[in-house]
């Protein structure tokens, strides 16, 4: 019979071993150094700061249109990611010259304080607090207003929309449709760790360490409240890391107007590399759909 206790034991050890490690691994920040700013793009930036709802110091830069415009995309970067990757996705948009651009960093991103993800509840209040800030700061450039996001930004982007009726139009590239599952498919797909019992071990035990609800955050959701203004959703077809089910999910969910822009032969992050000009063609004819 001791024995049985024993082997229950060391099963319960290595249970709470390996949601912890999950534990840390989900509000872990990838490290990604992207040193581009807009001033190696030729580009007029105001580097700006505004407080989180919890107190933390965010940074971003808003980049003015160069005759003065009354429209501002918002550009919302993916995990691990900062303001900085965001430029090179977001160049053709600056260079229409129509529109002011405030890209924005996340918590423990680029430069902001903080240094756990929420891997959205907590970036969508982050969010939040740039609609808020930029909206009181620069009331006049701001009249109207739309966002582009990648990844976790693209999920951001689409419930902060839903909630923010201001939010004229999304463009997600490679969004996710629910933190629960994503986190879970990491796990399965890049670990091998089941979901059962270990991850949801470790989704209450990072949501202890958040101080924040990370089950209830879904675009799937909430897209359906962004009919009907429009949608445009980027997918690379070989991405690992959002599945392309997630998108067909999202679609499926979302009301009119909708577009969805599959890239072949493209993985995470790559559409604007593998269909650079395609890429920059309908991104700009979205937002001149937006803004017409």
């Amino acid at each position: 019979m001791i024995w049985v206790w024993i082997l229950l034991g060391l099963a319960a050890l290595l249970i709470g071993a390996v949601s912890f490690y999950g534990a840390s691994e989900i509000s872990g920040i990838p490290y990604l150094a992207v040193p581009y700013t807009p001033k190696d793009f030729g580009l007029a930036c105001e580097e700006v700061s505004f407080q989180s709802h919890d107190g933390l110091k965010l940074l971003g830069w808003f980049l003015p249109a160069p005759t003065p415009s009354s429209q501002t995309i918002f550009v919302l970067h993916g995990l691990g990611s900062n303001a900085g990757d965001m430029l090179l996705n977001a160049l053709a948009l600056a260079r229409t010259g129509k529109w002011n651009l405030f890209f924005v960093n996340f918590r423990g991103h680029g430069g902001s304080e903080g240094h756990l993800t929420s891997l959205g509840p907590l970036e969508l209040k982050d969010f939040e607090s740039a609609l808020d800030f930029i909206k009181k700061s620069k009331p006049d450039q701001t009249r109207r207003l739309a966002v582009y996001g990648h990844s976790l930004g693209a999920s951001v982007a689409i419930v902060g929309a839903a909630r923010h009726p201001e939010l004229e139009g999304v463009a997600a590239e490679s969004p996710f449709a629910r933190t629960r599952t994503t986190i879970s498919y990491f796990a399965t797909t890049f670990y091998g760790i089941p979901e059962f019992p270990f991850m949801y071990l470790a989704i209450f035990l990072a949501q202890i360490h958040l101080r924040t609800w990370l089950w209830g955050f879904g675009p799937i959701n909430e897209i359906g409240k962004l009919s009907p203004r429009p949608l445009l959703i980027i997918h690379a077809e070989r991405d690992q890391r959002m599945p392309l089910a997630d998108t067909m999910a999202l679609m499926a969910a979302a009301g009119e107007p909708k577009e969805l822009w599959v890239v072949p032969g493209a993985g995470h992050g790559e559409p604007w590399i593998v269909a650079k000009d395609e890429f920059e063609r309908r991104l700009v004819n979205f937002f001149n759909g937006v803004f017409k």
